[in-house]
């Protein structure tokens, strides 16, 4: 009886060494995939990002389009830029035509306004929802 024990280790030994392996892969391919599809969401139609954005205190309005693109205007001035743009967790480029780039880190406080820190001033703008 003991005999027949010993010889069935070696196969059950391998057994859970595959499993462990195949877990340790498919945990893996998860996280991968969850880290790629997070920075995609942002430049989605499903983005909070999404949609037109005001602000009267600089007279400002930006809309961002699902696909990446949208239109920058200086309402007292008439001025309008074509734009296209890219996000992530917390930061934001927005590119002119010309080959100007703004870099922001953005935030929403808890009035729903959107929150545009540009890097290179150092100046935060707050949008509303138009």
């Amino acid at each position: 009886m003991k005999t027949r024990l010993l010889q069935h280790r070696p196969m059950r030994r391998l057994a859970v060494a595959l499993t462990v392996m195949m877990v340790a892969v498919m945990s893996a391919v998860t996280f991968t995939a969850c880290d790629d599809a997070g920075d995609d969401y942002y430049e989605s139609p499903s983005s909070p990002l999404c949609g037109a954005w005001y602000s009267p205190e600089t007279a400002t309005y930006f809309y961002f389009a699902g696909s990446g693109g949208g239109e920058f205007d200086r309402t007292d001035s008439g001025e309008h830029f074509d734009i296209t743009w890219s996000a992530g967790s917390g930061w934001m480029s927005v590119y002119f035509v010309d080959g100007t780039i703004w870099n922001f880190k953005w935030s929403f406080a808890p009035n729903g306004t959107l929150r545009l820190y540009n890097m290179a001033t150092g100046y935060t703008t707050v949008y509303w929802r138009d």
